[in-house]
């Protein structure tokens, strides 16, 4: 799953586990979705705002360029999450000569995305979608289910290698 090859992941589930498949999207089990979803709690301001800001050094995620974006891109895989837009899908939009510029422009727009993240305090409605995961419903042998969250394409990046020096 961590990989994103969600058959390759289904395949090991079934063979240890109670897992058999994954259930269609029917009215039926969005409401069973539902019901073992718990209900959100209020925010609690304390949370977010009575800590201490840590200060990123902005010179690390400075360097994060559109070639970066692209390299990355063309060294990662997985699926999509709640839009549903695969590594596949991103590579075709940024590392393809079809859009021309445009793939371009899309590239150098993630690298500043990147950069703001890793630097920018940024209000949680803003990037909440980001931060979003869609729910997967396995099915059990008893034809139960459970739920898992998959998240967008996560991929390493020079970023994370140069933090890591």
């Amino acid at each position: 799953m961590l990989q994103g090859q969600m058959k390759k992941a289904l395949k090991i589930v079934n063979h240890v586990s109670d897992i058999d498949g994954k259930h269609d999207i029917t009215t039926d089990i969005k409401k069973k979705l539902k019901e073992k979803h718990p209900k959100a709690a209020e925010l609690k301001q304390s949370a977010i705002t009575d800590k201490p800001e840590i200060k990123t050094e902005r010179v690390i995620f400075e360097n994060i360029t559109q070639d970066d974006i692209t390299s990355t891109t063309k060294n990662s895989s997985g699926s999509g999450g709640p839009t549903q837009i695969d590594m596949d899908t991103w590579k075709e939009m940024i590392c393809s000569k079809s859009y021309g510029t445009h793939s371009k422009m899309l590239a150098d727009e993630t690298a500043t995305l990147a950069k703001r993240l890793a630097t920018d305090t940024i209000p949680h409605d803003y990037i909440s979608t980001l931060l979003a995961c869609r729910l997967v419903p396995l099915k059990k042998k008893d034809n139960g289910i459970r739920p898992v969250g998959v998240g967008e394409c996560q991929s390493q990046t020079k970023v994370n290698a140069s933090l890591d020096q």
